[in-house]
Parts: structure tokens; C-alpha cells; sequence
């Protein structure tokens, strides 16, 4: 197969792999280490203009290559879009340097790993045992084989916007009101009555760096709950750092995700607009928003994923691979629901006797 790097040990010709502890490459054999050269590369924001050209790009049919391991001789088939994979007979390692440009933009920076397996591991053990109604049988499932780091394709997208609002505040006041019982006497209740005002402004901001996936392995609803990554600490992308790793291409559309991006950002700026707005409460409020220095970045960051069978039912978390934050699915317990349904039960049947 063209267009493939493999990274034997210089000591001992065994693996590297990239160690998010040391953030080098490590020997998992000989436990080697050699330091990945940093360049002095510019990690630069593109007009808008080249994204939305790049969408409209044909997206051609991914192809399936063979690849021939050179240390013990075995085909292996992948795809096109698989940027590293492992000999499946020897656990080669193998960078596919032409994986990213299968697609219109390649990635030109990346969040290394900095949490490991292990840390993800304890993340996992310590936020399942959180919550009274977790099915705690959980915390003795070993997970190791089914938690994957994978580098996740990103955008980040960036834009100025101008928006005139307009709408009606409502300040609330009460007035007294004279009703007559039920027994024929006159009484006074005060009733809330609403003063409406038409208001009108303007609300200026910039939002940076808007994180949208781009892999429908990932979808944005989930992705955002383990967020935020650091981008301050994005590095230029070095395939060095996929060692190890499983890393694609993306595949989600590249015009959904900006269309994402735009029903982000003008949620936050109806918000916004609300607040500025309302005085009790609010009602007709209508905005309209002018965007400008629209720019975005492609990008690689990390993710633990465990997806796994429990009694019979399926779940997942994620784990952020730089800050170690947590979100998934967790398997509820039968028993202890069961229990305090039947306590409830109980409590109401004794609580009957007693009334009666």
C-alpha cells in the first residue's frame, strides 16, 4: 500500500506508540522514549470563504486499501479514511499519511492525549459510583478491552455579529380586586397585571473558537457534555501523535456543521437579546443578526469512548482526553428501584390505615 509510514523502535524494532504521560513516543517493549520535534508552525484561522468552497467539493466514494505488513508479510485491508491502524496479525504499526486528504480540508492542528487509559479507567470507576439508583455491579466490570482513545475531528468556527432586537417588557403590578365568597362576603385579593413597553436595542459580540464535531460517530449533542478542551494548548498536527491512536477522517457534512455552528450562536444571542429585554417578562421579541469575520480551524482532539453490553441492555461514556471529564449512560438498578417502590407502597397503605 502506498503512502504508509510504519515507526519501528530504533533499539529493539518493536512498536511506538505516543505515551500521553511522557508526551513522547514510547517503546512498549524496550519502554524507549523519543521526543516528538516540535516545528515553529503557525496555527492560522481561514475565511469562511474556503470552508463553504470546500463543501461543495464531490465527495469521492472511499476506496478500500491493502496493505502488506513488512514484519510478518500478512495483507491487511482498511480504508481509505483510517489515518492509523495496527497489523492485525502482529500489531504493526502503520500511519496512513494520505488519510486527511481524502477529504477537501486536513487537520493542521491537534490536542494531544494527556489523560491515559488508566486515569480514564479511575475516572470511569469513580462516576459510577456515583448516585444511589447506579446498579453498583457495574464498578466490578473490567472495561479495559472496550475503552478506544480516538483523535476526533473538529471544526471551530469564529464570528462577529451585530443584532438589532425589538419586542415588548413586561414590568408586573398589582391591583386590588373586591369578589364575593362563597359564603356572600365582600373580600379583596390582589391580582398581577403586566405593563408592556416596546423596547428596542442593539447587542454586539464575538464568539471564538465554537467547537462543532465532524464525525457522526460523535454527534455534537453528546460531544458538548464532556466539553471544554483547551485549545490554548493546540498543538500543529504531527502524525507522530496518532501512534496508538484510532484517527479517521471526517464524515459528517461539512454544511450541517456549520449550520450547527449558526443555531448555536444564535440561541446565545436570543438569550441575550431576551435579557436585555425583559424586565418581569417579555413577549414579541424579534432579532435579526448581521455576521461578519466568520473564520474556522480543522482540528484533532482527544476522546476516550466505551461502548459495552450490561445484562443484556446497551450503554457508553466518553471521557474528555485532555481535562479527564466524564458523560455517559449509566445502567440503573431493578433492585433498589424495586425496593423503594415498595416502600413508597407501604408508606401510602399505613399512611390510609391512619387517616381512616
Amino acid at each position: 500500500m502506498a503512502h504508509t509510514i510504519e515507526y519501528p523502535c530504533p533499539n529493539c524494532n518493536s512498536e511506538l506508540n505516543f505515551d500521553s504521560e511522557s508526551q513522547n513516543l514510547r517503546c512498549l517493549h524496550c519502554n524507549t522514549q523519543i521526543p516528538i520535534a516540535s516545528g515553529a508552525e503557525v496555527i492560522e484561522e481561514h475565511q469562511i470563504s474556503e470552508y463553504f468552497q470546500a463543501s461543495h467539493c464531490p465527495v469521492n466514494e472511499l476506496q478500500s486499501i491493502t496493505y502488506r505488513c513488512s514484519k510478518c508479510g500478512k495483507d491487511n485491508i482498511s480504508t481509505q479514511d483510517i489515518a492509523f491502524f495496527e497489523c492485525r496479525y502482529c500489531g504493526n504499526n502503520v500511519i496512513n499519511t494520505e488519510a486527511y486528504r481524502t477529504k477537501p480540508v486536513v487537520p493542521a492542528s491537534m490536542v494531544p492525549f494527556e489523560i491515559s487509559k488508566e486515569e480514564a479507567l479511575n475516572a470511569f470507576q469513580a462516576w459510577i459510583g456515583k448516585g444511589f439508583w447506579n446498579d453498583s455491579d457495574l464498578k466490578k466490570m473490567a472495561l479495559n478491552d472496550a475503552m478506544q482513545g480516538y483523535y476526533v475531528p473538529f471544526w471551530t468556527f469564529d464570528s462577529q455579529t451585530e443584532s438589532k432586537w425589538s419586542g415588548d417588557s413586561g414590568r408586573y403590578y398589582y391591583v386590588d380586586v373586591t369578589y364575593t365568597d362563597s359564603q356572600g362576603k365582600s373580600q379583596v385579593r390582589q391580582e398581577r397585571r403586566t405593563d408592556w413597553t416596546y423596547r428596542s436595542g442593539h447587542f454586539s459580540h464575538f464568539f471564538d473558537d465554537v467547537l462543532i464535531s465532524a464525525s457522526k460517530e460523535f454527534n455534537q449533542e453528546i460531544i458538548r457534555e464532556i466539553y471544554p478542551f483547551h485549545l490554548n494548548s493546540l498543538k500543529p498536527y504531527h502524525q507522530e501523535y496518532l501512534l496508538g491512536w484510532s484517527a479517521k477522517a471526517y464524515d459528517e457534512d461539512m454544511t450541517r456543521s456549520y449550520s450547527l455552528f449558526r443555531q448555536y450562536i444564535d440561541g446565545r444571542i436570543e438569550q441575550a437579546c431576551e435579557e436585555l429585554l425583559r424586565e418581569d417578562t417579555f413577549r414579541n421579541l424579534s432579532v435579526e443578526t448581521e455576521y461578519c469575520k466568520e473564520t474556522f480551524k480543522h482540528m484533532l482532539l482527544p476522546v476516550w469512548h466505551c461502548q459495552y453490553l450490561f445484562k443484556g441492555k446497551p450503554y457508553f461514556y466518553i471521557v474528555n482526553g485532555q481535562t479527564g471529564k466524564i458523560y455517559g449512560k449509566k445502567p440503573l438498578s431493578v433492585t433498589k428501584i424495586t425496593i423503594a417502590v415498595i416502600i413508597a407502597i407501604i408508606l401510602i397503605v399505613l399512611l390510609i390505615l391512619a387517616v381512616s
